[in-house]
């Protein structure tokens, strides 16, 4: 589908109810500012803003299990541009929305840019171009430049007679397909419909593309719509396939290790097959109600029965249904918020509604607009899989990497030495000073202050884990001695899944402005707590960290300035003898460090 919509944020409501069936989706004119944030369910958004004026803007939208990238964003001569690739079977297929304004010349130059990136093309866009021979009213100025562009032969338009623009009872086709051979021979079934809003304007103009584009995979992270687990099941089942692992086998060796952790994170896995559904990964259309839906029938209805007999009564009806469509519409989107605010009210909510919830309402991107190429030493990545060999590059290259050891070569002897004798230290004394075992008590502690976060590669979630029996806290009891016996990590708790956070203000183009978070195994994060919580304990009672280490302490802010209070006492005290003095120093340093204003 493709309209000059003037605003898509006014038009959003009904573009989605009545457009959401289309795969793809050219809008011109949709007035977002750079900075404003913009998203359609079920699509991903590829976007040319208009800076430092009102209006203009084009976007693309895909949906978001088509392959795509963004190939070209660039505005020319005030010719607004952004250009999308799909990948089909055979090749990809470039994909473009222009908008060029009224009194701007029509760049020839553009188009054989778009051309020269793939001659597989297929242009949209709201040209502004008046051309009798293709089926418009008269020819304009723009026409003439259209006419010119289509003698050099690389594109065609498709020749119809269907008007995209009407106003005023004067109706014209200046909204164009362009595309290449053999693209253009698979367009089929072209329409247009009735325009947005209560006002004649652009009317979108939709068609079928025959061409099959190649699906993303779907991804592996959530896998189970864990809100609708059924965990007595879960729990039965996972007792059964937990009790065929052997709770009494003796582990001596890293390979038993790697054996028993499989068969743990297995059991657990089958237990989650059968109780947790799998997620619907099927596109969702929008909710609208039954009676909007008759609505818009019943204005198309309308606007043909006006258009055939051009009668003033049946105009007048046309706009009776047409405002009563944008008051439909608007009631749904009352009910939809007044259902969201129901549910945060309620006495069990759920966690990921309400941030859904405050995203919205916080204005902030709950999907983030997909970039399009990345750059880095001169290289250039457009597929997915291009850019994800770039920031394993980035990474490995940039953030990562260990610089060169400089000194001389019996220094690096030296310290290497020094390492292995503190190393052998430190191990004769850990085995005098062993500490106490894990224990099911810890483990359950633990567990039941487990955060929903997101699970790692093997798709074990933190809920499953907080759903557990028994048996499952006697296996991570042995699993997790057994590794601090032996000194062995399990390689599958050492692998993740990276996730790629864009920075703010930072350029999309860049590596170097993506943030990586790691989502580890939710089963070795429970082994980590545990040693961290031991290790703090200790610490604090040795007093070891010192009290300029803030971060990641309880009570940081008041232990900090205890402290601080503390020593710069202790410090006037040894400067001065006199009482008064002491007591005039004691109050200034607690006035410095407490804010106090008074010396009472």
């Amino acid at each position: 589908m493709h309209c000059n919509i003037t605003s898509i944020k006014k038009h959003k409501e009904e573009l989605l109810a009545r457009f959401s069936i289309f795969d793809i989706i050219s809008i011109n004119e949709t007035n977002l500012k750079p900075e404003q944030l913009f998203s359609l369910p079920g699509y991903n958004i590829y976007r040319n803003d208009r800076e430092n004026k009102q209006g203009g803007g084009v976007l693309i939208a895909i949906r978001n299990n088509i392959q795509s990238f963004e190939i070209f964003n660039k505005t020319i001569e005030n010719n607004e541009t952004i250009a999308v690739q799909i990948k089909t079977p055979g090749e990809y297929l470039l994909i473009a929305s222009i908008y060029s304004p009224p009194n701007i010349k029509l760049q020839s130059e553009l188009f054989e840019q778009l051309y020269n990136l793939n001659n597989n093309c297929l242009i949209l866009g709201d040209l502004n171009a008046a051309l009798q021979s293709m089926g418009s009213k008269k020819t304009n100025t723009k026409g003439i430049q259209l006419q010119q562009l289509l003698e050099e032969g690389y594109l065609q338009c498709i020749e119809n007679d269907l008007t995209t623009y009407a106003r005023n009872n004067y109706e014209e086709k200046i909204d164009w397909i362009l595309a290449s051979q053999p693209t253009i021979l698979s367009i089929k079934n072209i329409e247009t419909h009735s325009s947005f809003g209560l006002k004649e304007d652009h009317k979108p103009l939709t068609f079928n593309l025959n061409l099959s584009a190649e699906f993303k995979p779907i991804s592996p992270r959530i896998p189970y719509n864990i809100n609708a687990a059924n965990w007595k099941l879960y729990r039965t089942k996972l007792n059964e396939f937990l009790s065929k692992i052997d709770e009494k086998q003796t582990i001596t060796t890293t390979q038993q290790i790697e054996k028993y952790t499989t068969d743990l994170t297995e059991s657990i896995i089958l237990a989650m097959e059968a109780a947790i559904p799998p997620t619907n990964n099927t596109i969702k259309n929008y909710k609208i109600s039954r009676v909007t839906k008759k609505l818009i029938e019943n204005k198309h209805r309308a606007y043909r029965q006006w258009k055939k007999t051009n009668n003033d009564a049946d105009k007048k009806d046309y706009y009776n249904k047409r405002e009563l469509l944008n008051n439909s519409l608007r009631n749904d989107r009352i009910d939809r918020l007044n259902s969201t605010m129901s549910a945060l009210r309620a006495n069990k909510m759920n966690s990921s509604q309400v941030w859904a919830a405050v995203r919205k309402f916080y204005n902030k991107r709950t999907k983030q607009s997909y970039t399009g190429e990345l750059r880095y030493q001169n290289i250039i990545a457009n597929t997915d899989y291009e850019k994800a060999n770039m920031f394993a590059s980035y990474f490995e290259n940039e953030v990562f990497s260990e610089k060169p050891d400089q000194s001389p070569f019996h220094e690096q002897i030296r310290r290497h030495v020094e390492s292995f004798k503190t190393k052998i230290r430190w191990k004769k004394q850990l085995n005098k000073n062993k500490p106490p075992p894990i224990s099911s008590k810890e483990i359950k502690q633990i567990l039941k202050q487990l955060p929903n976060s997101s699970p790692g590669p093997d798709k074990i979630h933190n809920r499953c884990l907080k759903n557990y029996t028994t048996s499952l806290v006697q296996h991570l009891e042995k699993i997790f001695n057994s590794i601090i016996d032996i000194g062995h990590i399990p390689v599958a708790w050492k692998q993740a899944n990276i996730i790629l956070l864009l920075k703010p203000k930072k350029d999309k183009k860049q590596p170097s402005s993506y943030r990586p978070i790691s989502l580890l195994s939710c089963l070795g994060k429970i082994l980590e707590k545990i040693i961290k919580q031991r290790m703090m304990k200790e610490l604090n009672e040795r007093n070891i960290l010192p009290i300029h280490q803030a971060g990641f302490r309880p009570n940081r802010s008041t232990l900090y300035n205890i402290t601080r209070l503390e020593r710069f006492a202790h410090e006037q005290l040894n400067k001065r003898a006199h009482a008064a003095v002491i007591f005039f120093d004691i109050k200034g340093a607690f006035d410095a460090v407490c804010g106090a204003k008074t010396g009472n």
